[in-house]
């Protein structure tokens, strides 16, 4: 069955890409180019800003909900960390610390993944709702487990590095820590809309994601270099910027699911839209 939507907004929606397919993003055979995507994630901003904000806002209240909790049950000096060039990691409370980092990016996973999904809608031209939006809630266990394994295979991957190659050369080996890190976030970007769209487990989707992405590596790496470019310089006249190009960064990844995989008729999005 053809992935290709039709839209069920009103006037004002930008023209589409074509939706991709799971199984030849797998084998490598689609083909992105970098122009049409940011223009894409750029038309779809404006139109969606509202729900963006709106959940972004959302995001960031619970943020600061769950960051005092933590303080209180698993608390480490903050002011202790004022001074970067002289931390008295002792004083700190290391342990607290990463306990807390950690619980912190595991709660608000289910409701980061909000962002994402409304970018996801966005890209192909379907408006959010409330009742959209609490659907994700459901697959919060896989959604919080990604972000689990996330963290470890980052501070694996970026630590054996640095700490191999800094016997060399410790300047090299924080490059190469850095590039790691880049290479790792990517490669994981949609590991989140496989879990909501395909309904896969969080390892599963880790690793589709690894290997769709690194078969459009160039394109997808060089968007989203691109747009952190993008959302760098917007933030640089008092932050105003950010209120447009952080919207856009979501919508990006949206519209790069869209174009690589495509939304199944079996997914979670597309049973939203027929009720």
């Amino acid at each position: 069955m053809e992935n290709k939507r039709v839209s069920n907004n009103s006037n004002n929606t930008a023209p589409q890409l074509a939706a991709g397919d799971f199984s030849r993003a797998l084998r490598g055979e689609i083909k992105l180019t970098i122009g049409p995507l940011l223009q894409r994630s750029w038309d779809i901003t404006l139109r969606s800003l509202p729900w963006m904000l709106g959940v972004f806002i959302g995001v960031m209240v619970l943020n600061m909900v769950v960051s005092e909790i933590l303080m209180t049950l698993l608390p480490y000096d903050e002011q202790a960390m004022a001074n970067p060039e002289n931390i008295d990691w002792e004083q700190v409370n290391l342990g607290n610390l990463a306990i807390s980092s950690v619980l912190q990016e595991l709660i608000l996973a289910p409701f980061t993944a909000m962002l994402v999904f409304v970018g996801m809608l966005n890209a192909i031209d379907q408006k959010p709702s409330f009742a959209k939006l609490r659907g994700v809630l459901q697959f919060a266990p896989q959604l919080m487990l990604v972000a689990l394994f996330k963290i470890v295979i980052m501070a694996l991957g970026v630590g054996i590095i640095i700490g191999v190659v800094s016997f060399i050369n410790v300047a090299l080996a924080i490059v190469l820590g850095v590039l790691a890190a880049i290479y790792l976030q990517l490669v994981m970007m949609l590991a989140v809309p496989l879990i909501i769209d395909r309904q896969l487990t969080a390892s599963r989707a880790l690793i589709a994601s690894f290997m769709v992405i690194n078969k459009a590596m160039f394109p997808v790496l060089g968007l989203m270099v691109l747009v952190g470019i993008i959302v760098l310089i917007s933030a640089l006249p008092l932050l105003l910027g950010l209120i447009f190009t952080l919207p856009m960064a979501f919508n990006a990844i949206g519209v790069v699911y869209n174009a690589l995989v495509g939304c199944t008729d079996n997914s979670q999005i597309s049973h939203e839209f027929t009720e």
